[in-house]
């Protein structure tokens, strides 16, 4: 029978591939921390607009900063004379967090905001969007935060507040 031990080429082998198994448990630990953080990072991306402004209360701000201002916009305020804030309010945050992801049922379909929409002139539709950055900028300094919603929203806040009518 060959001993292996006395011969010192099996230590040589023991030593080479402890050496190599703590190689590339590192490389594992690594690539695994790495994965780690890269899921991280991409976590903003799986958010909603709806939860990277804020969520619900957020939201109330916003549609009552965007409605409180066209209302006394002189551009619109006549247009909007009419309008209970209390009542209108609720519906246009449902509406917002509908559009931004965060799973409210929108009081009013696609047709009614393109309905309301068409009511508007374009400079009553400019006025809605001046309102909207104005209100956006009240709940939050964030520009991409603000860039997503304005993208995300387009001039459907103008169909909302039409839709109001």
């Amino acid at each position: 029978m060959f001993n292996l031990t006395k011969s010192g080429y099996m230590n040589k082998q023991l030593k080479s591939c402890g050496k190599q198994l703590v190689k590339w448990t590192t490389v594992v630990v690594l690539v695994t921390g790495l994965n780690g953080c890269v899921a991280m990072s991409g976590l903003s991306a799986a958010m909603s607009i709806y939860d990277m402004l804020g969520g619900s209360s957020v939201l109330s701000g916003l549609a009552n900063n965007i409605l409180t201002s066209s209302m006394s916009d002189p551009r619109l305020s006549s247009m909007l004379s009419t309008i209970n804030p209390s009542t209108a309010t609720p519906q246009i945050t449902n509406q917002l967090c509908s559009l931004l992801g965060g799973g409210c049922a929108a009081p009013f379909t696609t047709q009614q905001v393109a309905a309301g929409s068409a009511r508007l002139t374009p400079e009553q539709q400019s006025a809605v969007s001046d309102n909207l950055g104005n209100a956006l900028n009240a709940v939050t300094s964030n520009t991409m935060v603000r860039n997503a919603v304005v993208n995300s929203l387009g001039s459907q806040v103008s169909g909302i507040l039409g839709a109001l009518l």
